[in-house]
């Protein structure tokens, strides 16, 4: 099994469990600030179609995500592996004012 299909199964079972508990979410919610001891309990399809859509988005979103991050790995493999070394970057350091060109420090004393 490659990755891609790995991260399918790993990322539909995730949104199955984010849409069951976002359906008891909603729903419980519901129950709990409109609804009173004696009335009917309300029909659940809203709930669960709120549940499916919330499952849905995360499921695109994780998957969206994998998307760009494969595309970053390829984009990384497809680069050469020889570094480029471009000419304005110096590594060296340039010598400091008090330097001379031999690379010894001039001594200054504080009175001259």
């Amino acid at each position: 099994m490659d990755e891609k299909t790995g991260r399918f199964i790993e990322y539909a079972v995730e949104a199955l469990v984010v849409t069951w508990l976002g359906y008891l979410f909603f729903y419980q919610n519901y129950l709990l600030y409109r609804w009173h001891r004696g009335l009917p309990l309300p029909s659940r399809f809203p709930f669960i179609l709120l549940g499916v859509i919330l499952g849905i988005l995360f499921f695109w979103y994780e998957w969206n995500r994998f998307e760009k991050e494969l595309a970053k790995r390829e984009e990384a493999a497809s680069e050469s592996a020889i570094p480029v070394v471009s000419r304005s970057s110096n590594s060296l350091e340039e010598p400091s004012e008090g330097a001379s060109e031999t690379g010894e420090r001039e001594e200054t004393t504080p009175g001259s």
